[in-house]
C-alpha cells in the first residue's frame, strides 16, 4: 500500500525538468493546461487521500502534460446520495483482471512525482513511520491510472491511483506492498498510449531495486494529515 507521500520542488521548472529528463521523441514535452488547473501545489510535506497534486500523462491531442488530479480514483459516477468508491491503490496481481483496472491500466496510464513515500511498523496505537526515498536524485515517478471523472467535491475533473507490487529486501520488514517506481528510462513507454500489449506493460510492474532507495524513521506526528511541515520529513529522535 502506498498512503502517503511528499512532493517539494523549489519551482514549477524543477519538477519539469525531472519528468522530461528522458525523452526519446515518443511524446512532446511536457505543457500545462490553461485555466485553473495551470497553477500546482508543489510544496507537500504530508500527501494524503483526496488531495489534489500533480500527474503527468498524454492528452488526446498526443501532448505530454501536467495537471493536478484527485488522489482516489473514481472509476464511475455514483448514484445520487451514494458515496464514491475512490481506491487510492492499485495492486499489480488484480490489474488484468479487474473491470476496474484493465482498461485504464492499457489505455490510461500515467507518472504521479513524488519525492518519498510513508509507511507504518508496528501495531495499532503504536505506529512507528518510516520515510523511504531514493538514493541518489531528488525525485521518483509512481506509476499510476487516471479517470476522466473526479468527485463532486474536487475542484479538478480527473483522479488518479498509484499501483503498488510487492516488497523488495528493504520494504519487506516495512509493509507487504510498495508503489511501482518507474526508472527515468521507462517513462516514455509507460505513457505511450499506444503501448497497449498487458505482457509489455506488465513488465514495469516490478518492484524497485534494494540498494537503490534510502528510509528512516520519522516524527508520529506524520499521521495527522493536518501536519504538513519540512520537519516530518527529518530522522526522529528516538532518544529524545
Amino acid at each position: 500500500m502506498c498512503g502517503r507521500y511528499t512532493l517539494t520542488a523549489e519551482e514549477q521548472q524543477e519538477l519539469e525538468d525531472f519528468l522530461n529528463s528522458i525523452d526519446q521523441g515518443i511524446a512532446p514535452p511536457l505543457n500545462r493546461r490553461p485555466g485553473k488547473q495551470t497553477e500546482i501545489f508543489f510544496a507537500n510535506y504530508n500527501v494524503a487521500p483526496t488531495h489534489e497534486m500533480p500527474v503527468a500523462f498524454v492528452n488526446e491531442e498526443g501532448q505530454r502534460v501536467i495537471v493536478s488530479m484527485h488522489w482516489g480514483f473514481m472509476g464511475w459516477k455514483p448514484k445520487k446520495g451514494d458515496k464514491p468508491f475512490t481506491p487510492i491503490n492499485t495492486r499489480d496481481d488484480k490489474i488484468m483482471s479487474s473491470r476496474m483496472w484493465k482498461s485504464p491500466f492499457l489505455n490510461r496510464r500515467c507518472i504521479v512525482p513524488a519525492n518519498g513515500f510513508y509507511e507504518w511498523t508496528g501495531s495499532k496505537g503504536n505506529k512507528t513511520p518510516h520515510y523511504i526515498y531514493p538514493k541518489e536524485g531528488k525525485f521518483m515517478g509512481f506509476a499510476g491510472i487516471y479517470s476522466d471523472i473526479a468527485p463532486e467535491s474536487s475542484s479538478v475533473g480527473q483522479s488518479y491511483s498509484i499501483i503498488t507490487t510487492s516488497p523488495n529486501k528493504l520494504m519487506e520488514s516495512i509493509h507487504d506492498r510498495m508503489p511501482v517506481i518507474l526508472h527515468p528510462e521507462e517513462f516514455d513507454d509507460w505513457l505511450n498510449p499506444e503501448n497497449t500489449d498487458p505482457d509489455f506493460l506488465l513488465d514495469f510492474l516490478e518492484p524497485y531495486p534494494d540498494d537503490a532507495l534510502k528510509e528512516h524513521i520519522v516524527p508520529k506526528a506524520v499521521g495527522n494529515v493536518k501536519n504538513n511541515e519540512p520537519g516530518l520529513i527529518e530522522k526522529a529522535d528516538l532518544f529524545g
